[in-house]
C-alpha cells in the first residue's frame, strides 16, 4: 500500500443492497486493496427517493442522520441509482420528492456537516433491460438516469465513480449472470471485478483537508 493516503483512514458507505453487509461485495475488496476502516451503513431495498422501492426514503435518512459517527469520517461515499422511483427531477432541484431533489440535499447536507472527502458511485442496474430500453417506472433509459445523476454531482463537485457507464458490467456480458446471482446483485467474482474497478478510481481521489 505504498503512497496510498486512505491507508488507515475510515470510510463510511452509504447506499443500497449494492453495498450492504447482507448482499453487497464490492465493499470488502475495495476495503481489503485500501487499507480503509469501513461502516457500512448500506441498506437493502432502500433508496432516496419517497415513491422508490420498498424502504421508501431511508437511504437519505440514514445520510442526512447527524449522530451516526460520520463527522469522524475521512471518506463518505453514496452508492445510488437501484431502486429510485419514477420522479427524477431537474438537476438543479432540492425538493423533497424528485430524485434530484433528494440527491442535492444528500450531498449539500454531507459537505455542510463532515469533513470527509465525498465521493458519489452510480451504480450499475438490471442485467435483465439493455441500457437504451425505458425504464418501466422513470420512462428514460437507464443511461440516461445515470447521466443524470452524474450531473448533479457534479453541480455540487462531488466526484463520481460512474460504474454504470464505466466499469464493464455490460449488458451484453452480464445477462448471462456469469457475474451476478440474480437480476443485479453480485456474486464473489462480479464483486471482485466492481471492486477493482472502485479502488481503480478511488486511489486517485485525494483526501479533503479541512482548516
Amino acid at each position: 500500500m505504498e503512497n496510498n493516503h486512505w491507508n488507515g483512514k475510515l470510510w463510511y458507505a452509504y447506499g443500497t443492497s449494492m453495498t450492504s453487509v447482507e448482499y453487497g461485495k464490492y465493499v470488502q475488496v475495495v476495503q481489503e486493496l485500501s487499507g480503509l476502516r469501513v461502516v457500512n451503513k448500506g441498506i437493502p431495498a432502500s433508496c432516496l427517493t419517497p415513491d422508490g422501492f420498498d424502504k421508501k426514503g431511508e437511504t437519505k435518512n440514514v445520510v442526512m442522520d447527524p449522530d451516526d459517527g460520520k463527522k469522524d469520517a475521512d471518506l463518505i461515499t453514496l452508492e445510488v441509482l437501484p431502486n429510485e422511483g419514477p420522479t427524477v427531477g431537474s438537476i438543479y432541484d432540492t425538493d423533497d420528492r424528485s430524485f434530484c431533489g433528494c440527491l442535492n440535499q444528500c450531498l449539500r447536507f454531507l459537505q455542510e456537516n463532515t469533513r470527509a472527502q465525498i465521493v458519489l458511485i452510480v451504480m450499475i442496474g438490471s442485467n435483465n433491460i439493455t441500457p437504451e430500453t425505458p425504464h418501466e417506472l422513470r420512462r428514460i433509459p437507464q443511461y440516461e438516469f445515470a447521466e443524470i445523476i452524474e450531473k448533479t454531482a457534479r453541480l455540487n463537485s462531488v466526484p463520481v465513480i460512474n460504474a454504470f457507464c464505466e466499469s464493464g458490467f455490460g449488458y451484453a456480458r452480464v445477462k448471462n449472470r456469469e457475474y451476478q446471482p440474480d437480476n443485479i446483485h453480485l456474486n464473489d467474482i462480479g464483486g471482485l471485478n466492481m471492486g477493482r474497478f472502485i479502488w481503480s478510481k478511488l486511489k486517485d481521489i485525494p483526501l479533503w483537508t479541512a482548516p
